[in-house]
């Protein structure tokens, strides 16, 4: 069994993460983040090292004490539009089939897992499903009501195999080398160690009902 502290854990990493990687001129979002991050030093059940939280915490300050037009010059150049190519385009279909599209094979399956979720469609206004910081509020949002609904455990373990796993590690990878301003550095190493720790989770509680030996998925 896990405990409910594990769980409101993951779910509250993944909300950072989430409002990390989104865009930083929205206020609200930032607002949110300022207050949740210092909140990572809180942390118990999650094997997280205490230096990626004191990098993060402290990184995202510092962008904060800063102007906040290098936060949106920086996230532009990274995410959204930089010569001759994009650095880190922020959708899963490119770090797992190395396309420059959009809403690739695993377009169902994610959508799928939004309706399972009881989500239309996802909460960020005018970005794709399958946007890395729409897909992380996903897992946020699955993670903590799969507390209160236990059919939800099997699609938050989906989101991971299926769809965050594929493109968590390349994508911090080529986040904490290409980015100039530490704090998005640092939500890379955040990033990065949290998936670590995700797919140990899951290969020690498997919740989707896997089906008998060369049989039909159940």
């Amino acid at each position: 069994m896990v405990n409910d502290t594990l769980f409101l854990e993951r779910a509250f990493v993944y909300k950072v993460l989430s409002l990390a990687l989104y865009t930083p001129s929205d206020q609200e979002a930032q607002r949110e983040l300022r207050s949740l991050a210092p909140r990572l030093w809180e942390l118990s059940a999650l094997p997280l090292s205490r230096s990626t939280v004191e990098y993060f915490v402290s990184s995202w300050d510092k962008a904060w004490s800063s102007s906040q037009e290098a936060l949106r010059v920086e996230y532009t150049r990274l995410f959204v539009n930089d010569y001759p190519e994009l650095k880190c385009p922020p959708f899963e279909t490119y770090w797992a089939t190395g396309q420059r599209t959009i809403y690739g094979s695993g377009y169902e399956s994610l959508l799928q897992l939004y309706r399972a979720a009881g989500l239309d469609r996802a909460p960020g206004v005018g970005l794709p499903l399958e946007h890395v910081a729409l897909e992380l509020e996903l897992m946020y949002f699955l993670v903590l009501s799969s507390l209160s609904k236990p059919e939800l455990l099997c699609p938050q373990e989906r989101l991971f195999a299926e769809h965050i796993s594929r493109w968590a590690r390349p994508y911090s990878q080529c986040l904490e080398a290409n980015a100039t301003l530490d704090a998005y550095k640092a939500t890379a190493r955040l990033l990065r160690e949290l998936a670590d720790a995700e797919e140990k989770f899951f290969a020690e509680h498997t919740f989707c009902a896997r089906g008998p030996p060369g049989g039909s998925p159940g």
